[in-house]
């Protein structure tokens, strides 16, 4: 059976294992997986996915349409980005003021800042369907990350809340999306620092959390790359992985995404040839680079970095993550390929065969 939100491919002995020692009747680790709630580990061991802020974001605005129309909300089902339909509750739902709020559960994933949020949503009415961001959403002040002066919500995450709220209302509605504690949370994490200010961002690849902690991790890339024999791909994200499809027609289910973990994959791997697919922060983390070290710019982020050079001098910024692409292959035995956020290929090297 198929993993739906990481492809992965459990084997019927791992299910059946993984149903005996968790004392759970087989039909219902069936609906859990196809749920992508859970995630199976190797010797059976099952861990819980959670919900990103976007997936919290869209069920809470689709309650607040329920609520706008007249209808009860004390439970919403809404797909989530990974085309995953979902249940989840609704907390402290104001049938006046047309109000839902859905809390962040992270599942076992320990490390989430955003555990136990309530994200809100807001119905009135509006003249054509709009959707906007209250108070506790962070805004884009710097370069590099978005629109400056734009809310952080993920693209995609605006059209799930679109997609969702329209199978209620057709039109005629302005969603409002608000985290009440959002501003005091985001002050107390690295937000600030890189470029996000006055609450948290609505986001998430896929609408779920992975719940891994690093051994977790490291046993879930043990099991992934086991099999792989022929062709690994090793990516840093889902958006690396999502571009080196798109642009490369890599073959998605030979991808593994590693996040800080792409050089235990690849050091893992028995496959015959590796490739590691990275965003340019990310390399620059990878090798212990300070992009500040090799530019005279002012920039606070490596994104911003390369969406000035882009257009400056983008002979320079490519030579500099080639440099970078050709160190990782050196260290590592693979091939590298380096992305920017347009899905252009900044840097690549391609080792002989």
């Amino acid at each position: 059976m198929r993993d739906p939100v990481s492809g992965r491919e459990y084997p019927e002995a791992l299910i059946l294992t993984a149903a005996e020692i968790n004392a759970i009747s087989y039909d219902a680790l069936i609906e859990e997986i196809k749920r992508g709630r859970v995630v199976l580990l190797e010797y059976g061991k099952i861990l819980k996915r959670g919900y990103t802020t976007g997936t919290c974001a869209t069920a809470a605005s689709k309650a607040a349409a329920l609520l706008f129309a007249g209808k009860e909300a004390k439970k919403v089902e809404v797909t989530t980005s990974a085309g995953i339909k979902v249940e989840m509750a609704v907390e402290n739902a104001d049938a006046k003021e047309c109000i839902a709020c859905v809390r962040v559960d992270s599942g076992d994933y320990k490390g989430d800042t955003f555990s136990g949020l309530l994200i809100c949503a807001r119905a009135r009415l509006f003249p054509v369907f709009a959707i906007r961001a209250g108070k506790g959403i962070g805004i884009i002040k710097k370069a590099g990350l978005g629109k400056v002066g734009a809310p952080d919500i993920y693209p995609h995450i605006l059209m799930d809340i679109e997609t969702n709220v329209k199978e209620v209302i057709a039109g005629g509605v302005e969603i409002e999306i608000f985290v009440p504690e959002g501003e005091a949370i985001a002050k107390d994490t690295v937000l600030p620092m890189l470029g996000i200010e006055g609450g948290i961002p609505i986001f998430g690849a896929t609408g779920f959390i992975e719940p891994y902690t690093e051994d977790g991790y490291k046993h879930v890339i043990d099991f992934v790359v086991r099999d792989i024999r022929e062709i690994l791909g090793v990516s840093t994200g889902e958006k690396s992985k999502r571009i080196a499809v798109e642009k490369l027609n890599f073959p998605a289910d030979n991808i593994v995404v590693a996040g800080n973990f792409v050089c235990y994959a690849i050091e893992k791997s028995k496959a015959e040839k590796k490739v590691i697919f990275a965003m340019p922060a990310k390399i620059c983390d990878m090798l212990e680079i300070d992009a500040h070290d090799h530019f005279d710019l002012e920039f606070s982020t490596v994104a911003e970095l390369v969406e000035r050079l882009k257009s400056t001098d983008y002979e320079r910024l490519k030579s500099f993550f080639h440099a970078l692409a050709e160190d990782l292959a050196r260290k590592t035995g693979a091939d590298v390929y380096v992305f920017d956020n347009s899905s252009d290929t900044l840097g690549s090297f391609i080792r002989s065969p």
